[in-house]
């Protein structure tokens, strides 16, 4: 199993850090603005609403984020990352699955279908690229 981490691929690197950074800022934008990022969500609520799905998001989101950066901090192997990255996507399509049933389709739906690809097509290019 390669244990040299993403050093000599560092595309796969970057991509690796787009998705940690990504997902940390969607979930601190569930902690300072919930009513904008559960809309951005696909699923609006309302000052009313109760807040405790948009904080239980922002958390899942900014721990998920920082488990990737942590995974890369400590130069795990590809194989290692391609199968967090491949199960965390499990995390989009629940999202997917989510929004369809509460809102029908909406756009939203997009930004989870096409998250749920990248981190697929990221995982499969990880494990493709331990195998060297």
């Amino acid at each position: 199993m390669d244990q040299t981490g993403l050093r000599r691929a560092p595309i796969l690197f970057w991509m690796v850090v787009l998705l940690a950074v990504g997902i940390i800022f969607i979930g601190t934008r569930f902690l300072v603005a919930p009513l904008t990022a559960a809309a951005a969500f696909g699923v609006p609520a309302n000052p009313t609403s109760p807040m405790a799905y948009m904080w239980a998001k922002g958390t899942r989101d900014i721990v998920s984020g920082l488990l990737l950066l942590a995974l890369l901090w400590m130069h795990v192997g590809r194989r290692v990352l391609a199968v967090f990255v491949l199960i965390a996507c499990l995390i989009a399509v629940g999202d997917f699955v989510n929004v369809y049933l509460n809102m029908g389709y909406v756009s939203a739906l997009a930004v989870h279908g096409g998250t749920a690809a990248f981190m697929i097509v990221l995982a499969a290019l990880l494990w493709r690229r331990s195998g060297r």
